[in-house]
């Protein structure tokens, strides 16, 4: 008899790192005794390129260098029969493992095994998974994108948002992504960049997730490597559509639709129409006239059509902006602005019960025309019969939807070409432009348009092989990955002013004001109507932002075989640059106008085109944010089999990830251990040229540059320590059970926006406050008269006169990771196998900030005075400065209300129990099924915002918020597979039927994915609009935020009863949180909510695909199918973002006799807990949709 023992191990060249295969293994007779000198023959299936090597003494062998496919390896033999195994899988960068058995007989006589992928890893402690080109293709998916495939990774669930990964045992950022070993993430975010290759060409999409070999970059490593053109041509074609013809109406139609109130320009609510076509093919084969060249091909296109959705509660009712109040409570009804003078008929007709003191309704005459044609041109067009909450004004719901559009182009080719056994080469170019308008300027405010997004991708990998001897083998590997993208809005500032009636005087008036190269720019003015309204928002840092990623990356790996090692060496290095215009959108640079104040009144002041409280703006731009760095990875791995059942993996990782050094110079850090001139601290600059961009204030607090502190130009130190140590050991129990562990020290990928925000965007473009005085009054609209603005005029804020800043550690260290598990696997027989494993991660060394200039909460106010002492500021005015005895009491007293400094603050741990079971593809069927028990904690939010971790909230007591990590469930359960109904001509059953009705009956194939999971944590929060300097607590400081994710100036509330009661669709009690403490207890209270309080709902979600093949000949098959995305149309009601968190908005005012903070108005969230929407999650949609698939393989 025959015996068989296979098993792999993936040999550890991901990342950036090599895409060869190898296989080893042992030979022996049927008495186990080893066989020297025997012959192994391995023949690529596609290309019929074959080489050849014998065993050693031991009876080992071990071949590398070989591209991921198809083989047939041969064992041969003096007095054995020929042992031939065909269809053996070489997966990208694994090596294989083939041990054969020979029986006595003649080497003529040839016995042939059908062998496929091995169930165990037998060699190293890496877990990880792979998927191949017909799984990619067969599986139900949302997307034709690779990275929707990642969600299947037991270790990969859904960060942020749709399409975002958090790693099991990690954060949200630093893993490593490449696409035939051309890196694709970094940039600004640190994530995956939109470059990919075409799914046709996808041969296999490869995550390691823990404990990998010293070979590969990143806390996690996922590659993408693409097939391979061979002796035969062959293709596809396909096409897909999805639309809502075959679509459910998720939460939001339903609600919307609900809320809807007809208009004379919208009779109905909008039919959420959306229309998504895929179209294209792949060919390829050998290149004619071109000896041992063979090439692959694909393109595609995609249109889509989808809705954009608008949901607002806070707008003014349509009524109101006409200057009508009489639907709301008298009490709530606007005063009569002092300075205004009515008529006789004016008071008896227009104010509440003729008293002249409140308006029922504005005169016509003192209606501004620019407002009014602002609201006409830009605020949404509602019926004034939709309904009214007459209690602040407010229409009661808005919701619409407008369509979207994207267009997207694909297309990949590869090359492959040997110059002989020795020398190989290949190429692969894939290229990507898309356009796409999909989220709105503004919202509500529908009428300025859709955001503009304009994005190309180029990614060109090359790879040499060289061969100097069949045991020294060389990969030398390069490429680039450029990702140029534009953000932009539809009408420039003058554009907007000009659409609103300012004539050139008025325009002029206005760019004096914020410099008049903005003019020219794209967006508009933010307009702000007080806390009860919805405000025109500026359209934040997407009105114009160009937003580029550059990679160039070089490799080079060797591997040698020496007796009982295999030794791998190399090094890999990535040129990573980024330009990001988010810098340049910073501090209203359009401007804001702000109507303060709660209730009513804010808005009547600008509807008479009235001045504003106060205007903000800059008096500088800067341009977009241009950097690079350099990664490098140096690294020796020794694979070394002490005995052929136990193997030792020792390996030794040495990362060098310089700081991003701005091309420009525009950058700013702080020294906080200076004292001079009166002063402590001092900001850093690269060199003098930062000093034409740096405000004024900065350069009058002091300045110097880096090299007087021997610092390099990026303002941060290279980071010289980052040692990376491997071990792991893999003990093959029996031929089916393996007992293997390891533990390695692993390191982040470096991101942009780790630096962009504290060094490069917030010491430039500092924003500039104008207040309404008697003394220098703010101008009003032009209308009646023109030449000026509401930009003009009015009287700098004191406050305007001080400087905050960020601060980064010179000397800051890359976040380090312990990784280590345990893990038994076993071969269960009927082609299935069980992985079962603990995972263990330790996080040392976590970014995150604090503010070094806030105060320890007290019952001592602090800013609640004009800045004399004395005299009570009104918060909404805007004229709250610091006293004198305010600025003793900070730490750093001639700065502003935060220093935040993000430093190696941050550290957690992760302990996870993880079950697999596989089966693979035999008799028509696949499947794999993974669970996974999670307890990961951590004391630094992960904000899904690349390297940058937010802040603190209890920031003197870090620890106190340690605690459930950010996008963790504590139950996650996977399963996807394939299974090929096993009826019709060639299948198992009915082989005996007719053609005909196999037409009907035979090849079929079902299909799915799906997860369940439990819910993620959430911190619940009031936010502040109105505070800075006066906040609770007297904290000094602008950088408090409940949630650590840079949400605004927030606050946790006080726990005072059970959250957990369910009421409809809210899953919390917002009767169970009262505000939160104004004074020194604001921190240490202890009822007050401690962070990820609340738990989101679990969820779930199956993806299920129908398809029926139909055959043509031997080659060609055509396959007609739909996949039911969500098909149980289950809302996955687990939130994404920290809204649902919020108990609402309000407002803060001074005692006018103890000075202390107090609340003066609060508005709370009618949303709080409201399960309002269904969110895509893990690569399932947010409803019931079905995608049409028509497919043609030859």
């Amino acid at each position: 008899m025959l015996a068989v023992a296979v098993c792999v191990a993936p040999a550890a060249l991901w990342g950036q790192g090599t895409d060869l295969a190898g296989i080893r293994g042992t030979v022996t007779d049927i008495s186990g005794a080893r066989v020297p000198n025997a012959k192994v023959t391995i023949t690529d299936q596609g290309t019929q390129s074959v080489r050849s090597l014998v065993t050693n003494s031991e009876g080992e062998y071990e071949l590398t260098g070989l591209k991921s496919g198809s083989y047939k390896v041969s064992f041969t033999a003096t007095g054995f029969n020929t042992l031939e195994f065909s269809g053996v899988t070489l997966r990208t960068s694994e090596t294989a493992r083939l041990d054969g058995h020979l029986e006595i007989g003649r080497a003529n006589e040839v016995v042939v095994i059908k062998e496929e992928a091995p169930m165990v890893q037998t060699d190293n402690p890496t877990v990880g998974g792979s998927l191949n080109n017909e799984q990619v293709t067969a599986l139900p998916r949302d997307s034709r994108d690779y990275t929707s495939f990642l969600y299947l990774s037991p270790n990969i669930t859904q960060s942020s948002s749709n399409g975002s990964f958090k790693f099991l045992g990690a954060q949200s950022y630093g893993a490593s992504f490449s696409v035939d070993g051309q890196r694709t993430n970094g940039g600004v975010f640190g994530g995956p960049t939109t470059s990919q290759p075409s799914l046709e060409t996808v041969g296999e999409v490869t995550v390691l997730s823990n404990n990998f070999t010293a070979e590969f970059a990143g806390i996690a490593n996922i590659r993408v490597s693409t097939r391979r053109g061979d002796a035969q041509y062959h293709g596809s074609a396909f096409w897909d559509n999805k639309n809502s013809a075959l679509a459910a109406w998720d939460i939001r139609d339903k609600n919307g639709q609900a809320a809807f109130v007809p208009t004379p320009a919208t009779a109905s609510y909008p039919n959420p129409y959306f229309n998504l076509n895929e179209f294209g093919g792949s060919f390829g084969g050998p290149l004619p006239k071109i000896k041992n060249t063979y090439f692959f091909a694909a393109y595609e296109r995609q249109y889509l059509n989808s809705p954009v959705y608008i949901r607002n509660t806070k707008l003014p009712h349509p009524s109101l902006l006409a200057g009508d109040f009489t639907k709301i409570a008298d009490s709530v009804k606007p005063l009569v602005p002092a300075g205004i003078t009515l008529t006789p008929s004016e008071i008896a007709q227009n104010t509440l019960d003729g008293a002249g003191v409140r308006f029922t309704t504005i005169p016509q005459r003192l209606l501004n025309s620019t407002t009014a044609k602002l609201i006409q041109s830009y605020f949404p067009q509602i019926s004034t019969s939709a309904p009214i909450n007459p209690a602040n004004g407010r229409l009661v719901e808005y919701s619409t939807n407008v369509p979207g559009t994207s267009v997207r182009n694909l297309g990949t080719i590869r090359v492959d070409h040997d110059f002989r056994e020795a020398d190989r080469v290949y190429v692969v170019y894939n290229a990507q432009s898309q356009i796409s308008a999909n989220s709105a300027v503004v919202a509500p405010f529908l009428p300025l348009g859709l955001t503009q997004n304009d994005r190309r991708n180029d990614t060109l990998s090359i790879s040499e092989i060289h061969m100097f001897a069949p045991t020294v083998i060389n990969e030398a590997r390069g490429g680039f990955n450029r990702v140029p993208n534009l953000r932009r809005s539809n009408n420039t500032l003058r554009q907007f002013l000009q659409n609103i009636g300012f004539n050139d005087a008025d325009i002029k008036a206005y760019g004096d004001v914020i410099t008049p190269s903005a003019l020219d720019t794209f967006g508009h003015p933010a307009v702000n109507l007080g806390t009860n309204f919805q405000g025109l928002g500026n359209g934040g840092r997407n009105t114009y932002r160009p937003l580029d990623q550059n990679l160039v990356t070089f490799g080079d790996t060797i591997t040698w075989l020496k007796g009982r090692h295999t030794i791998k060496a190399g090094a890999d290095a990535v040129y990573n640059a980024a330009k990001d215009g988010f810098t340049s959108g910073r501090g209203n640079p359009r401007g804001l106008i702000n109507y303060s104040g709660a209730g009513t009144d804010p808005l009547a002041r600008f509807l008479m085109g009235l001045p504003a409280n106060t205007v903000s703006f800059v008096n500088q731009f800067r341009p977009p944010m241009d950097v690079h760095n350099w990664e490098q990875g140096y690294f020796v791995q020794d694979d070394f089999k002490i005995h052929p059942r136990l193997t030792l993996n020792l390996g030794l990782r040495y990362e060098i990830v310089t700081p991003f050094t701005e091309n420009n110079d525009l950058m700013v850090n702080f020294d906080p251990n200076y004292v001079g001139n009166g002063k402590r601290g001092r900001y850093v600059v690269p060199s003098q040229k930062t000093l034409a961009y740096v405000d004024p204030r900065y350069i009058a607090y002091g300045v110097v540059t880096a090299d007087k502190l021997d610092l390099p130009r990026s303002l941060v130190r290279t980071d010289y320590g980052n040692i990376a140590p491997r071990i792991g050991v893999a003990w093959r129990v029996t031929d089916k059970f393996v007992l293997r562990g390891g533990y390695g020290l692993f390191y982040p990928t470096s991101a942009a926006q780790g630096i962009r925000d504290p060094l490069a965007t917030n010491s430039f473009q500092v924003g500039l406050t104008k207040t309404n005085t008697a003394d220098s009054p703010l101008s009003g609209w032009p209308g009646a008269t023109h030449g000026t603005s509401p930009m003009s005029g009015g009287a700098l804020n004191n406050l305007s006169g001080i400087t905050s800043g960020n601060w980064v550690p010179f000397d800051l260290k890359q976040p380090r990771f312990h990784q280590y598990n345990v893990t038994l696997e076993r071969e269960l027989g009927w082609q299935t196998g069980i992985r079962v494993s603990y995972l263990g991660t330790l996080m040392r060394r976590l970014i995150s900030g604090v503010d070094a200039n806030m105060i320890q909460p007290s019952d001592q106010p602090f800013g609640t005075t004009i800045g004399d002492g004395v005299t009570p500021c009104t918060p909404d005015d805007g004229d709250c400065d610091y006293s004198d005895s305010d600025r003793k009491r900070l730490p750093y007293p001639n700065l502003g209300n935060y220093l935040t400094s993000f430093g190696n603050f941050g550290h957690g741990r992760s302990h996870a129990f993880q079950t697999e079971v596989n089966r693979r593809f035999s008799g028509g069927f696949t499947l794999s099924a993974s669970y996974t028990f999670l307890d990961q904690k951590s004391t630094a939010p992960d904000t899904g915002n690349a390297s940058l971790g937010g802040t603190s909230y209890n920031q003197f007591n870090p620890e106190a918020d340690y605690g459930m990590d950010a996008f963790t469930s504590r139950h996650r359960f996977i399963t996807y597979g394939v299974a090929q109904v096993p009826f019709g001509r060639n299948a198992r059953y009915g082989s005996g039927m007719s053609k005909l009705a196999d037409t009907f009956a035979g090849g079929w194939q079902l299909s799915w994915q799906a997860f369940a999971k439990t819910g993620t944590g959430f911190s619940p929060f009031w936010l502040c609009d109105n505070c800075d300097p006066i906040t609770p607590g007297n904290l000094a400081s602008g950088s408090v935020d409940a949630t650590g994710g840079f949400y605004g100036t927030a606050f946790r509330p006080l726990v005072t009863g059970d959250p957990n009661i369910k009421s409809g669709d809210r899953i919390w009690n917002p009767d169970a949180f009262g505000l939160m403490p104004l004074g020194a207890d604001l921190f240490t209270n202890p009822k007050v909510a401690v962070r990820n309080l609340l738990t989101g709902p679990g969820t779930y979600g199956l993806n299920l695909g129908v398809h029926k093949s139909f055959r043509f000949g031997e080659r060609i098959k055509a396959e007609l199918g739909a996949d039911a995305n969500n098909v149980l149309n289950h809302p996955l009601k687990s939130p994404d973002n920290y809204d649902i968190g919020s108990l609402g908005n309000f407002t803060m005012k001074v005692n006018p006799t103890t000075l202390k903070p107090e609340i003066q108005d609060v508005q709370p969230n009618p949303d709080f807990g409201r399960l309002l929407t269904s969110y895509a999650q893990d690569g399932v949609d947010s409803r019931r949709a079905i995608r049409l698939r028509l497919r043609i393989t030859f």
